[in-house]
């Protein structure tokens, strides 16, 4: 990959203009619990907030990492800033997806196969210990996982790729 040798100064505006985002100091806490962080390779949201940050456009849309968020939201929970980066990798996947219809995620399969990349399951007894509620995950919701796979089949980059799904 060759270095981005421009930045865009507002490529933060474009991806994810809430200003939270701006009070993110890259403590990494929002990993501590996240199961996309032991991926390979790993979802370091911190990397993705700075490539953000800095404008750093060519190197954000090459990075496949926001495709193996799990959904969790664990983040959310552990950022000290309520920076929201389950929603900043929202946000990415967005973006990535509107500047190439083409694009297939490495991921896609996974999620639709099983709503997520990857164990998502972890950690049930620690909550349960610390009086978390339990994480809503789509594994646990049949009907809204035979929902979520109906809407991905009516994407166009899943649809052209169908062969990929096992139908």
């Amino acid at each position: 990959m060759n270095p981005q040798t421009e930045a865009n100064k507002d490529l933060w505006k474009a991806i994810y203009n809430t200003g939270d985002l701006q009070h993110c100091f890259n403590c990494s806490t929002c990993i501590s619990g996240c199961p996309a962080s032991f991926g390979d390779p790993p979802l370091l949201v911190r990397n993705l907030a700075r490539k953000v940050m800095y404008g750093l456009e060519e190197a954000l849309f090459e990075d496949d990492t926001p495709w193996a968020c799990v959904s969790c939201s664990r983040c959310e929970e552990m950022c000290p800033m309520d920076v929201k980066p389950f929603e900043m990798i929202l946000h990415i996947r967005q973006w990535q997806a509107s500047n190439d219809e083409t694009r297939v995620p490495p991921s896609i399969v996974e999620i639709y196969k099983r709503g997520y990349t990857q164990a998502v399951g972890t950690n049930v007894e620690t909550r349960q210990a610390l009086g978390l509620d339990p994480l809503p995950i789509i594994t646990n919701n049949p009907e809204q996982l035979a929902m979520f796979r109906e809407m991905l089949m009516k994407t166009p980059v899943v649809a052209a790729n169908d062969y990929m799904f096992g139908g």
